[in-house]
């Protein structure tokens, strides 16, 4: 008998064992379907904004809540007090809906990578379901700006007590309430609304408002006001001063709220720095103080290099820190703090910025200039106004310049840009066969002399182009050399073993270009120019030669012809 109830107790095990293990299969099997169903998918009972988005995918849900938003919000919002009705759309209050934040959190609902986890979530979900709210931000800056131009009839604002100078005095203006929109609550009633997809119409509550600083706050920024325009101040760079006046500095006062030392967390009236009153101030100052660099010049008395004009320093006043400097010494708080202590005199350096000149009268011997090497000189006898103008504004780029030794000097690269906003006027150019008036007409004056002092220094000239027809601004006809940024261009190559030194000088009539630099034997000689060809139209052609001989041997010989032709063919 004990035998037989031995057998069945174990069937009865093995039957149990059996059935658990056919579950825990059943069960395993459901969830890698449910897995494999659900994988880029929203986990059942998951919604966001009380929108289900069981089994859709990501964008499939993107899709379905942002066209609820639209639903809810295409028309806007609807803001009420009394009688009067506000329709706005969402981003006109500065707020931004986060639909993609909301759907992926989501999304990460039942797909943990841990599976117990996972199957954990999956089944409380399932229970309990799962709501995310709708996410969003404020940007408070457009709300208050929405706020402000367009539901201004609503509130009136508060005003912090101040002082006007009246009759030699500070006299009081009383501070007064103010009566503005909850803004909390304001955005509370959003949040509940967008959170859930919702779009009720929001009453908006209106409360009173002190202002930060009352009336009878204000004591210390009065006797802080008075001690400023009572003392002495002097802004000063170098040995030269300015006095500021009584008038000055009441200009620069700003009555504020500012934090109460004495009581955290409160404000009181102060006294702060009109920094825009005080830049326009110094603006007006800069011209006392700034200058150019001016380069070290040079010129040659017996047969030797010498310096006739001292480099200077550039000076430029530095308004914005100057500004930091003035509110830092005149008004800042802790000046104030001794309350028996008055400012008696305040000397204020202002801040400068120095830029070093190129050529400085120390760095001469550096360069290695101890000789000049060739001149150019053009006569502009007879040029209108305008272009006598632009030969002056374009010479004034060159002078000082330095070209390192091998390097190729570019006329278009340092003249710049050429318009109204460098200076020039307009005058006549050559342009598609045509002579129009364009700005920076006249310009070819100074390339051509620069021309002329490259090659009588014996310089490698890489690129040069005559006028298409005769100009008689540039007799001998031949020598000249045109330029349009970007091309055509004038180049010439530094072959020398020093830097060269570009000086350039104005007299009557006559532009001279000076190229200094260090003698390394090389004579020059300038052949030409030779005209032929001349015809009665006025088109003519020329050959120049330029041989570089050293120890009385020919090194190089280059030839510039020119080929121009007749005035005619451009009519002005």
């Amino acid at each position: 008998m004990k035998k037989f109830k031995t057998k069945s107790l174990n069937k009865k095990i093995s039957f149990r064992t059996a059935f658990n293990v056919l579950a825990v299969l059943i069960i395993l099997a459901a969830g890698a379907i449910l897995d494999s169903y659900y994988q880029n998918k929203v986990w059942a009972g998951v919604s966001v904004g009380g929108q289900d988005l069981n089994g859709l995918t990501k964008d499939q849900a993107l899709e379905k809540i942002n066209s609820e938003i639209n639903n809810k919000y295409g028309d806007g919002a609807l803001l009420t007090y009394q009688d009067k009705v506000y329709r706005t759309k969402l981003d006109e209050l500065g707020i931004e809906i986060k639909t993609e934040n909301s759907v992926e959190k989501a999304f990460l609902i039942g797909h943990q990578e841990n599976l117990f986890e996972r199957i954990k979530e999956r089944w409380l979900t399932l229970n309990n379901k799962k709501n995310i709210p709708l996410s969003f931000s404020f940007d408070e800056n457009k709300l208050e700006n929405y706020l402000k131009n367009n539901l201004a009839e609503l509130e009136i604002q508060p005003i912090n007590a101040g002082f006007d100078f009246i009759d030699d005095d500070f006299k009081l203006t009383d501070s007064k309430e103010g009566i503005l929109i909850n803004r909390e609550k304001l955005k509370d009633n959003f949040r509940k609304n967008i959170s859930e997809l919702k779009n009720e119409i929001i009453i908006l509550n209106l409360e009173t408002v002190k202002p930060e600083a009352e009336s009878f706050e204000t004591d210390e920024a009065c006797r802080q006001a008075k001690n400023l325009i009572s003392t002495e101040i002097n802004l000063k760079y170098n040995s030269e001063g300015w006095p500021l006046g009584k008038e000055e500095l009441i200009s620069w006062i700003k009555f504020v709220p500012v934090e109460d030392i004495n009581n955290p967390g409160n404000k009181v009236l102060g006294i702060q720095a009109d920094k825009e009153k005080i830049k326009d101030y110094l603006s007006s100052l800069a011209p006392q103080i700034n200058s150019e660099p001016i380069n070290a010049e040079l010129t040659i008395k017996n047969g030797r290099v010498e310096i006739f004009a001292l480099s200077r320093e550039g000076v430029a006043l530095t308004i914005g820190e100057s500004v930091e400097e003035i509110e830092r010494e005149i008004f800042s708080y802790q000046n104030y703090l001794d309350k028996d202590k008055n400012l008696e005199k305040v000397e204020i350096e202002l801040a400068v910025n120095k830029t070093q000149p190129e050529i400085t009268t120390e760095s001469i011997d550096n360069l290695g200039i101890t000789a000049l090497l060739g001149i150019g000189e053009s006569n502009f006898y007879g040029s209108p106004k305008n272009r006598r103008h632009n030969i002056a504004v374009g010479a004034s780029k060159f002078n000082g310049v330095l070209v390192g030794p091998d390097e190729e000097f570019s006329f278009n690269k340092i003249l710049g840009k050429v318009g109204p906003q460098a200076g020039y006027l307009p005058e006549l150019v050559i342009k598609k066969n045509k002579t129009v008036p364009e700005y920076g007409g006249g310009l070819c004056q100074v390339s051509t002399t620069t021309f002329r002092a490259a090659l009588n220094s014996g310089l490698k000239i890489t690129e040069r182009r005559p006028h298409a027809y005769p100009v008689r601004y540039y007799d001998p006809q031949g020598t000249d050399a045109t330029i349009y940024p970007p091309h055509p261009d004038l180049r010439f190559i530094n072959d020398t073993p020093s830097f060269l030194l570009i000086q350039t000088k104005i007299k009557g009539n006559v532009l001279t270009f000076e190229f200094y630099g260090s003698d390394d034997g090389r004579e020059v000689k300038i052949d030409g120019p030779y005209i032929y060809d001349r015809k009665s139209d006025g088109s003519m052609k020329a050959t120049l030669h330029q041989e570089i001989y050293r120890d009385g041997e020919l090194e190089r010989k280059d030839t510039f012809y020119s080929r121009y032709q007749s005035p005619l063919l451009f009519p002005h």
